[in-house]
């Protein structure tokens, strides 16, 4: 069907794409996300071949999505539940995710479209303009204004022309008849298009012709977007702003010089002065020869009567960043935000250019402007309303710091004092953050420059981590902490927009660790300490992680823990946890990862359990690559006690989880058992031993995972696979026997449970000792007869599991008597 009727088939994967999401079928499942990734990478493909076809399904899609909002409001206000809510905007990101990616992978200017396609796309440029627009208060604003505004940019290096046509024909309409309440959202979407220097050449050319019509307020958002239309092209054509700044382009210096000087009639007063100024010092960047006549008559040289006010534009912010200038507070703000915009745009330009007198006017601002904003007795603050302007502001500065004068480290120094304003901690992660992740240019030097710091970063991780975490355990070593219960105060969010982003203790955190799992260099440089201190350090750190995990108030902080902790396992760096003694570092470290976390998992203690179960699998990945490469001393320092603890907790963890009613969890179970064998493999080869002496369930735990990659048929097929392996083990050693009680703990606390049911449901707090309550441990939207109806369900595996292993079969008839009323109740056929 695919080759010979592809537009039928293309139409059948659309249709199957709408049915499965999340407004169609509710909260997606494991599964059901895996069908939806595996139908969105296929209309990915035929978008390359029949990009029309996809566009036109669609749009037809948001459509429908929008419809079946509408028809599930209730009440006059046309409210919605809670869920229905969720499940709509979780389908548009996913409709815009996928758009997004059939977008950017057109070859660009390579698609033509009829005018009935045309109208399709204009269609969703429509609804794309809606999102961007979206009302800050609503919780899911932020995320789907990112993913509109990336839909935006990829849809515009192709159809660029429509995207421009609508901004033409909004700054006409205001230039004509000005409303008394405008509406500027076509005019941000400037801010959002993929522009290179000809296209940006059109903007400031639309822009100088009807700048003057516009009311004031018009001006502020064309300005504001112009500018940031100029970094967008800076960050998507780093190279062709390079060669400019070699050799000017004549129409865009033009277009440059007369803006300058519309915006400049502009700036009448000290307010007007503050919102010209960063755009006017980015079009003087713009126009390398005219900027260069500039600065070069301080030194006597001739310079145009035409440039005069370029000049004293220059004067004058020189002036006002200078502490001793005598200016008003407004201008200095002003200034100093204009200093960074230029600082900023320097590192744009390849520092083997050195004659380019761009760098001569950083120089004579740059001390004067670190001053200011790095000054921990009087923090820079232009008021409560611009927190995260300035912060935005700090960020700019700093890198552009290191990026021209990376070994002059005074803003460094103070952004790592512990003693410093947190805004200045918070400046410093996120700045180092954008050094790693900002697409690099071949100029711009390296993190690494900043390793020699890494005993500072681990203070001041340690001293986030605690101040989180203080009033719930006291006085507790940060390397003999097992578990942390955190505040819930400090983690709720505040601001929605840009929760993430306030410059507390618990976001300050979250910083940090995604700073870990960027580059975990950072942390690990211990150059010139003893090994014993090395390990230390590495311990506390990784232990620091480890307590992050398993928190269900801070899950966004517990997830990139997580990754942290997967890429510190990495076989590269396990080696820097103690260059001195790699191998008896690893057992004793990891080990002790895996034993808290395992503890946790058995004690139900963890709500993502699933999550946690795929990645102990990526980390015994990484564990048995590490021994692989140290096959010959793999056992060297694995006799140590937590070594065995880890290893029969490991057991114990798997075991259990053969039981849970989430097949993805039982499978994970499963594959991880081949796991286990691998690494007794991979040690008796090193020693006279057999993988039976380490692992005396070795063949049955092959099986188990072998089983896992069979394709079965439901979950009742599954369990019942399970058991047949399990009734072939001979060796009640290791992690069986811990298991089987553990299982039967939970399996006699569960029947108490629906044994007192609905009495126990109706008494609060009665139902938490069931196994650490069913409810953590499954995040779902389920109702109370199928959270019941899954309760019978894992018990009835659980008593499967222990089957002719604990002699329970001798009052089970008894019991199942008991729950009869409760069986009957939800019609469960499970016994």
């Amino acid at each position: 069907m695919a080759t010979q009727k592809p537009g039928e088939w293309a139409n059948t994967l659309i249709a199957r794409f709408e049915e499965q999401l999340p407004c169609r079928t509710g909260p997606q499942t494991t599964h059901s996300r895996i069908n939806e990734d595996q139908n969105k990478n296929c209309l990915i493909q035929i978008s390359r071949y029949r990009f029309a076809l996809v566009l036109d399904g669609f749009v037809k899609v948001l459509k429908r999505i929008h419809e079946l909002y509408q028809q599930g409001s209730c009440g006059p206000q046309r409210q919605h539940s809670p869920e229905m809510e969720k499940n709509y905007y979780d389908s548009i990101i996913i409709v815009l995710e996928t758009l997004e990616k059939c977008f950017s992978i057109q070859p660009k200017d390579s698609i033509t479209l009829t005018m009935e396609e045309n109208q399709n796309l204009k269609s969703l440029l429509k609804e794309i303009c809606a999102f961007l627009d979206m009302p800050a208060e609503n919780p899911h604003s932020h995320s789907i204004k990112l993913l509109a505004s990336k839909v935006l940019f990829a849809l515009s290096i192709n159809f660029f022309n429509v995207v421009f046509s609508r901004i033409s024909s909004k700054l006409q309409e205001l230039a004509s008849c000005p409303d008394e309440n405008p509406d500027y959202s076509d005019i941000e979407l400037i801010q959002h298009i993929n522009v290179d220097i000809s296209r940006l050449t059109r903007l400031l050319t639309e822009a100088i012709q009807k700048f003057r019509l516009l009311k004031k307020s018009a001006h502020l958002v064309l300005m504001n977007s112009l500018e940031k239309a100029i970094w967008n092209w800076m960050d998507t054509y780093p190279y062709e702003f390079a060669e400019l700044q070699k050799n000017p382009n004549e129409e865009l210096s033009k277009c440059c010089e007369q803006l300058f000087d519309i915006l400049d009639t502009f700036a009448d007063n000290k307010k007007g002065r503050a919102a010209v100024w960063p755009l006017q010092i980015m079009l003087l960047i713009l126009s390398p020869k005219v900027l260069e006549e500039i600065v070069n008559a301080d030194s006597g040289a001739p310079c145009s009567p035409r440039h005069s006010k370029k000049k004293q534009f220059i004067d004058a912010v020189k002036r006002c960043i200078n502490p001793h200038g005598n200016s008003s507070k407004q201008l200095t703000e002003s200034a100093a935000v204009t200093c960074v915009k230029l600082c900023k745009a320097s590192t744009y330009i390849n520092i083997l250019d050195s004659n380019n007198v761009a760098f001569t006017l950083v120089q004579s601002v740059l001390n004067d402007l670190k001053s200011l904003l790095f000054n921990p007795s009087k923090p820079f603050s232009r008021g409560q309303n611009y927190l995260y302007l300035d912060m935005d502001l700090m960020i700019d500065c700093f890198v552009s710091c290191f990026r021209i004068k990376p070994h002059n480290n005074v803003a460094l120094k103070i952004c790592l004092n512990l003693t410093s304003p947190s805004i200045y901690h918070f400046v410093l992660v996120r700045s180092l953050y954008r050094v790693i992740t900002q697409p690099r240019l071949q100029w711009w030097p390296q993190i690494d420059l900043v390793y020699s710091r890494s005993s500072e970063l681990r203070a001041m991780f340690t001293d986030t981590l605690n101040k989180v975490a203080q009033g719930c355990i006291a006085h507790t070593p940060l390397r003999m902490i097992q578990s942390l219960t955190l505040k819930g105060k400090d983690s709720q969010a505040k601001f929605k927009d840009r929760a993430e982003e306030v410059p507390g203790n618990r976001n300050l955190l979250l910083y940090m660790v995604r700073l870990i799992h960027a580059d975990p260099m950072l942390m690990l440089n211990n150059q010139g300490k003893a090994g014993h201190e090395i390990q230390s350090s590495t311990l506390e750190l990784i232990n620091g992680l480890v307590s992050l995990v398993h928190q269900p108030n801070m899950l966004d902080v517990a997830q990139e823990a997580m990754e942290a902790l997967l890429v510190l396992h990495h076989p590269e760096k396990i080696e820097v946890w103690n260059p001195e003694a790699p191998i008896n570092t690893f057992w004793d470290v990891s080990s002790q990862v895996l034993f808290s976390i395992s503890q946790k998992l058995i004690q139900h203690q963890i709500v993502n359990y699933t999550d946690i179960l795929k990645w102990l699998r990526e980390i015994l990945v990484c564990r048995n690559a590490f021994l692989s490469k140290h096959k010959e001393y793999a056992n060297l320092g694995s006799q140590i006690a937590i070594c065995k603890q880890a290893h029969i907790k490991l057991e114990v963890v798997f075991f259990m989880y053969l039981w849970s009613i989430d097949m993805d969890a039982v499978l994970t179970a499963m594959s991880c058992f081949s796991l286990l064998c691998q690494e007794a493999e991979i040690r008796c080869g090193s020693d006279e031993v057999t993988v039976t002496y380490l692992v005396p369930n070795y063949h049955v735990y092959q099986d188990l995972a072998q089983a896992s990659t069979v394709l079965t048929t439901g979950r009742a097929a599954l369990q019942k696979r399970i058991m047949v392996l399990l009734r072939k083990i001979e060796h009640c050693v290791n992690g069986v026997q811990p298991a089987w009680e553990e299982t039967f703990m939970n399996w006699n606390s569960v029947w108490k449970n629906l044994a007192s049911y609905p009495k126990a449901k109706a008494e609060d707090g009665q139902t938490e000792p069931l196994y650490r309550s069913m409810g953590k441990r499954r995040a779902s939207h389920q109702n109370s007869e199928h959270e019941l109806d899954d309760q019978i369900n894992e018990w009835a595996n659980m008593t499967d599991l222990l089957y002719r292993r604990l002699r329970i079969l001798a009052y089970l008839p008894l019991r199942l008597a008991q729950l009869a009323p409760v069986l009957r109740k939800v019609g469960n056929r499970a016994f």
